[in-house]
């Protein structure tokens, strides 16, 4: 279950960038598929650690915790905050002051 939830929220996370972009007619297939190319890398960071915790059970990499949960939980904070601030960019009313500084998320009316 935590593979699919870390694969919920890197997915939510590009939809809020695809919403954010179109919303704010920066809208970019390089960009776009610059993206992409991202998640497939947190995909793949996610493979490595499952593999990395499989190999532990049959060989001694030096390596005493589970690698492939912290993966996923670093993947899932980060996801959150870019998330955060898309949706700050679609619509700053909807995210109050206070969570978005839990986030240590800028408002969308804020260029960068």
């Amino acid at each position: 279950m935590t593979y699919l939830i870390t694969c919920a929220f890197i997915a939510l996370d590009f939809l809020t960038g695809l919403v954010q972009a179109l919303a704010t007619k920066a809208f970019s297939s390089s960009i776009m598929r610059q993206g992409l190319f991202h998640k497939l890398g947190l995909l793949l960071c996610m493979a490595l650690g499952v593999l990395v915790d499989y190999a532990q059970e049959f060989l001694d990499l030096g390596v005493a915790v589970p690698v492939a949960g912290a993966v996923c939980a670093y993947i899932v904070i980060m996801e959150i905050g870019s998330s955060l601030e898309n949706i700050c960019k679609i619509n700053p009313d909807l995210m109050p002051d206070k969570l978005t500084a839990l986030f240590g998320v800028k408002g969308g009316d804020d260029n960068g």
